[in-house]
């Protein structure tokens, strides 16, 4: 079982947190944009935002983020970027994070992921959860920056406690993997299921596969897979999970994962060798021919 990664600067914070420092804590939408994109606090549900609501007019810039939006439905891509960019740079939180997405695609304007980070960064800045949530993806696959494990769990948490789904199912996978937070597969299934519960089927699917204690945890990406399988059918994995460890990045993950791999060979070779051992005592017994020896046994 494998969970799947979407593929999609905080200009103080996006630099990397230093050995021994905390994580940045990172702010909850506030004022207009909280109203606008109807974050109830306490609440594990967003519902999806009415644009054209007074709250959203509030937002800086906002009747050029309206036009934007009439550029793009007329089909001028590129008008509409130019017109969002300029939403954008005047503070308005949710053209920010419009205007990353559509340099993260190459839509509208040339693909440029050190500039879709920029803009994510912030739009997170401002407590947008959408923006926290990719963010957190640009932290966790180095895209565009250097890789940030505890930083990535953060922002997924700060979006994730606003009800955001996409958060709530980024929140889970941190605590499925041990990503920047310690591995603990009950706290991964509660954050699945309050995505789920917004309609995740993805999410709802991990809730009750990690719900099977027999049932391993999976692994990142096919990367993670290939160390771990290595080409094998592995029927000794089970539910290794790495309970408790909080990886702050993808080396130390590997490193686990290595281990991981190397007890499972071990496992497996005693096990192989058992099953020759008894067939060779079976055929010595019976005064069998050609019986063969097992061999020395693993180390």
């Amino acid at each position: 079982m494998r969970s799947a990664v979407p593929t999609v600067l905080l200009l103080g914070l996006a630099t990397a947190t230093q050995a021994g420092e905390p994580a940045p804590v990172f702010p909850l939408a506030r004022g207009a944009l909280q109203r606008c994109l109807g974050i109830v606090p306490g609440s594990d549900r967003m519902p999806h935002p009415a644009l054209d609501s007074p709250a959203c007019k509030e937002l800086p810039g906002a009747s050029l983020f309206a036009q934007a939006g009439e550029r793009f439905k007329a089909g001028d891509k590129a008008g509409a970027a130019r017109l969002a960019e300029q939403a954008a740079e005047a503070g308005n939180a949710l053209a920010q994070l419009r205007v990353a997405m559509l340099f993260g695609m190459g839509d509208g304007v040339p693909k440029d992921l050190s500039r879709a980070r920029g803009w994510y960064a912030r739009a997170a800045a401002q407590g947008e959860p959408g923006a926290q949530a990719e963010l957190g993806y640009y932290d966790e696959q180095a895209m565009a920056g250097p890789e940030n494990w505890d930083r990535a769990a953060r922002l997924w948490e700060a979006s994730a406690r606003q009800g955001w789904m996409k958060g709530q199912f980024a929140l889970g996978r941190a605590y499925q993997f041990g990503i920047g937070v310690p591995q603990d597969r009950a706290q991964a299934i509660v954050w699945f299921r309050r995505s789920a519960a917004q309609g995740n089927a993805q999410a709802d699917y991990y809730a009750k596969w990690l719900a099977s204690p027999t049932n391993n945890v999976g692994f990142r990406d096919d990367a993670e897979h290939d160390l771990v399988i290595q080409g094998r059918l592995r029927f000794g994995l089970g539910a290794a999970d790495p309970a408790g460890i909080t990886f702050h990045g993808s080396a130390q993950r590997n490193a686990w994962l290595r281990g991981l791999a190397a007890d499972l060979n071990a496992s497996e070779a005693q096990v192989h060798w058992n099953i020759r051992k008894r067939e060779y005592d079976d055929c010595q017994r019976s005064h069998g021919e050609n019986c063969r020896p097992p061999g020395p046994p693993p180390r």
